[in-house]
């Protein structure tokens, strides 16, 4: 990291210590190092969602980051900056664009990584169950792929497949000997413990995103041991026929938010469990429920389609 970055990221340190003395007065004087650092390099319409989210306390993400301080522990939020925006280079991305460098092969975003550590849930439709092949990344493996990825500038890792903490003891491991990375999981609700959440509170640089789909008694339960603990977490919900009238409503969005999530993947590809997916008016559906709570609820949702753009199916001159 540069010297400019490092005492760009030296000041953010200082604010987010600031921030933490009390959110609800110094969030909005978070613009001012917005302001100071950002300036020119900033188009007005960035600026003004900046000045919007800090100083409006009704604004769904300043709410957000509000809930942030005062739900999750705060040496997991200083762990969680400190690799993503100092190790991750964020703060250089301006300077690394402008010269040509910020391109793919850099990696300097995120990469999805798979370990495939053998799962017993066998769900229908998922591979292991139907083919019988349950491949697996051993440590060693896992930590050789995260080192190659780390010399291109990737700090952030989405670990997927089957059961990704079904090895506690490994994927701990992976999390200290990598303790510059943030790495969020796709796991059943099965795979959290009381003494898993405790070795993430002592690492932590690991956020689970919990599938809310398979078990939602269990589920709750998981996301109760997270939140005693106050780690952050996630849901990931597989969107199908059946459930696609509930997913991503506004009772939805309260249950999710209620039990302390602060991200909610949508999916609606059918990789496991039923296999009935969603219909093309389903989805669209879904997807404009997504996009109108995007702007009022104070969480950050994703939605990932299998196939085409959903987009195709809005009529001619729809807003998405």
């Amino acid at each position: 990291m540069s010297i400019s970055a490092r005492l760009k990221a030296f000041g953010v340190a200082r604010a987010l210590d600031y921030l933490e003395q009390d959110p609800d007065a110094n969030l909005p004087r978070l613009m001012e190092w917005v302001d100071q650092y950002a300036g020119e390099k900033l188009s007005p319409p960035y600026r003004d969602l900046f000045h919007q989210v800090m100083t409006d306390p009704n604004n769904n993400w300043h709410r957000l980051i509000k809930s942030m301080y005062t739900d999750i522990d705060s040496r997991v939020l200083k762990k969680i900056f400190e690799n993503f925006v100092i190790h991750g280079g964020l703060l250089e991305w301006p300077d690394l664009k402008a010269a040509g460098e910020l391109t793919p092969d850099k990696a300097p975003w995120s990469v999805v990584i798979d370990p495939s550590f053998p799962c017993t849930m066998d769900c229908s439709g998922c591979g292991a169950s139907i083919f019988g092949v349950r491949p697996t990344m051993e440590f060693d493996s896992m930590d050789e792929a995260l080192e190659r990825r780390k010399a291109k500038g990737c700090h952030l890792f989405i670990v997927s497949g089957g059961d990704p903490l079904a090895r506690e003891q490994e994927a701990i491991a992976v999390c200290n000997k990598h303790s510059d990375c943030v790495f969020a999981a796709f796991t059943p609700p099965q795979s959290i413990t009381a003494s898993l959440c405790d070795d993430l509170l002592r690492v932590g640089n690991l956020f689970p995103a919990i599938r809310v789909d398979m078990d939602a008694a269990d589920a709750a339960r998981a996301m109760g041991l997270l939140r005693a603990r106050k780690l952050p977490f996630g849901v990931a919900c597989r969107c199908t026929a059946e459930n696609a009238d509930f997913v991503a409503t506004k009772p939805y969005y309260d249950l999710v938010i209620a039990a302390g999530a602060k991200f909610c993947w949508f999916f609606a590809c059918p990789a496991y469990g039923p296999a009935k997916a969603p219909t093309p008016d389903q989805l669209e559906a879904i997807h404009r429920r997504v996009q109108q709570f995007r702007r009022t609820e104070p969480l950050l949702t994703l939605d990932f389609w299998d196939g085409p753009s959903i987009s195709e199916a809005v009529p001619q001159g729809g807003n998405l």
